[in-house]
């Protein structure tokens, strides 16, 4: 079976409080101090002893050339004798001494036999050696390969007598450096074993000053942390004293203004929220760099601005390079912008736009605010008005310029003879009824948009008012040799429905069936119930509409073969009052149409 790990037991990330921390760290601190101070001594103390013994191994050297001198100056050397004083040097003093002659032969070496002096190789190279020839005295420090230690060396050159002073040889002495590492080892030993006892003395001492100081520093955190957290009821202890009783002091004072400051800002934010979440109008806020801060629902909607615009540049939201001038220009000038913007997507809007600068306490301009106006009804209403006018106008003009040219014929002072007089009466006869239609259709419109038209809503057999409307156009039919079928069930329930307004709307729509459809062509009218409503479709196989006509075919006064609906007499009215009756039943009326496959017209209207 395996122990538990360490970090099983006490947990692989293990949060320190403020106190342990601050107790580690003087800890660390206090060790760090120590092992600085155990660093410089073994940093300084090898040198300074190093050079303290190259002093005295270069006086005992000294010493020693004034025992060698005369020895080397005897001819022939006396190698014995000068080894044998060499070995007594050493055994007085405790240095390796050796003796090397002008050539680099040694004559005298203290740790070494006597018998074994002809085997050491020549000297005159070592460092020690040539630096003493160079500069009167010379010191190595490396292995000796001869007594197998290390070893610090000084060489001093002997010279004859003046004034000859002829270089006669050189004295080593030398020390190993064994004792250097001793004396460094004893000198750290004792000051790590009082770094130890002062450390220990220390702990206790570190941990109450960890406790007194780290203690409020906690406090305070934790009151921060509550006060971040929203909970400004909590308070730092103020009884201590100094600078930490006056941070806890200044602490206490700023949550109670913060809380203050933040209730008031709630409470704006709250009003100003609403106000801006139950305008009608789009809002939007940039900051002096024009990044937008805020766009509230209405004009998200209005313009399907995702969440994802706040924080990113006008530009990169709207696409639109006025909207940016607008802004740059209220950042720039401090004054109120307008302007009338456009914004094209599924639909157009148009919006009129009025841009402010914002400014910080200090007048600095800190941002904007836009306030767009939805106008796009009411210029669609302009547009509409004026096409009206266009159309009204057009339409009664070209009958009027027929009625008063005919008329001028016939006023003329040589009126045209009884036969063709007759013709210009009935051409008269013929636009002042297409006038009268013309008014009776534009009186319908106006009464139905205004909503002032009253329905005597009551069960109508749709099946009755089928068969009522087309024996009405029977003739019709039958002069363009077109087949008019009815496909309304008998089981049909009845329709609940202004009897006058129906036949109308039946009426229209067959009407422009038989009239825009090729001689010899069938036009079908049928109905079902569908969810509580009659539907009902007048179709036939006549040209079609193209797809882009389709969604204005009720407009009034619209027509996609204009000089074709002139020259058949239609108003431009038809579909567009039954698209307003049938909307004033609350039903919906729709078409369906391809061009060369026919066209196909519904509507519904609620079941009695």
């Amino acid at each position: 079976m395996h122990p538990p790990r360490l970090s099983a037991i006490v947990g692989v990330n293990v949060k320190l409080s403020l106190q342990w921390k601050w107790f580690l760290g003087l800890a660390a601190l206090l060790a760090a101090l120590l092992l600085l101070i155990i660093t410089c001594i073994d940093l300084t103390l090898p040198p300074y002893l190093v050079r303290r013994i190259q002093h005295d191994l270069e006086r005992e050297a000294r010493l020693t050339r004034e025992v060698f001198g005369d020895k080397l100056a005897a001819q022939p050397l006396n190698v014995e004798e000068i080894d044998h004083l060499a070995h007594d040097l050493g055994n007085q003093t405790g240095l390796r001494v050796t003796v090397v002659t002008a050539d680099g032969t040694v004559v005298g070496e203290s740790d070494k036999a006597p018998e074994e002096l002809g085997q050491i190789e020549n000297h005159l190279k070592r460092e020690e050696v040539q630096a003493a020839m160079r500069d009167g005295v010379g010191s190595a420090r490396r292995h000796s390969r001869t007594i197998g230690v290390d070893l610090l060396y000084v060489a001093v050159p002997v010279h004859s007598p003046p004034p000859s002073s002829q270089l006669l040889g050189f004295v080593r002495v030398a020390l190993p450096l064994h004792e250097i590492a001793q004396t460094t080892s004893r000198v750290r030993r004792t000051v790590a074993i009082v770094s130890l006892i002062v450390g220990l003395i220390d702990i206790p001492f570190l941990f109450w000053l960890a406790r007194r100081y780290s203690g409020p520093i906690d406090a305070m955190r934790q009151m921060a942390t509550r006060v971040a957290g929203g909970d400004f009821a909590a308070r730092a202890p103020e009884r201590i004293g100094g600078e930490l009783g006056e941070l806890a002091g200044a602490l206490n004072q700023m949550s109670a203004q913060l809380d203050a400051r933040l209730r008031e800002l709630t409470a704006e934010k709250a009003e100003l929220n609403a106000t801006v979440a139950n305008m009608i109008e789009g809002v939007l806020v940039v900051d002096a760099s024009g990044k937008i801060r805020l766009a509230n629902d209405t004009l998200r909607r209005q313009l399907n601005l995702p969440d994802s615009a706040l924080g990113k540049t006008v530009m990169e939201a709207f696409r639109s390079t006025p909207l940016q001038d607008l802004v740059s220009e209220a950042l720039a000038s401090g004054q109120v912008n307008a302007r009338e913007l456009s914004f094209f997507g599924p639909e157009e809007r148009v919006f009129d736009t009025n841009a402010a600068c914002l400014r910080g306490r200090h007048g600095a301009p800190t941002g904007a605010v836009v306030v767009f106006h939805d106008i796009t009804r009411i210029k669609q209403l302009e547009n509409i008005r004026k096409e009206f006018v266009a159309n009204v106008s057009h339409e009664l003009r070209t009958p009027l310029s027929i009625i008063k040219g005919y008329v001028e014929t016939l006023l003329d002072e040589q009126p045209p003879d009884e036969p063709t007089s007759k013709q210009f009466l009935q051409t008269i006869e013929k636009h002042s009824r297409r006038l009268e239609a013309l008014i009776d259709d534009l009186l319908s419109i106006s009464e139905l948009e205004s909503q002032q038209a009253r329905l005597n809503l009551a069960p109508v057999s749709l099946r009755a008012e089928v068969g009522a409307v087309l024996e009405g156009l029977k003739q019709r039919a039958q002069e363009k040799s077109m087949t008019i079928v009815a496909e309304v069930p008998d089981e049909l329930p009845a329709v609940r429905a202004d009897v006058q307004r129906l036949h109308q709307v039946l009426f229209n729509l067959l009407d422009n069936a038989i009239k825009y459809t090729q001689p010899g062509g069938r036009v079908a009218v049928s109905a079902k119930e569908k969810g509580g409503e009659v539907e009902v479709c007048v179709a036939d196989n006549g040209p079609g509409i193209a797809a882009e006509h389709l969604p204005r075919i009720f407009e009034r006064f619209y027509r996609v073969d204009k000089a074709r609906s002139r020259e058949m007499g239609g108003t431009g009215l038809g579909l567009s009052i039954v698209k307003h009756i049938i909307q004033t039943h609350g039903g919906r009326v729709w078409v369906e149409s391809q061009p060369g496959k026919g066209s196909s017209f519904y509507f519904t209207v609620a079941s009695a």
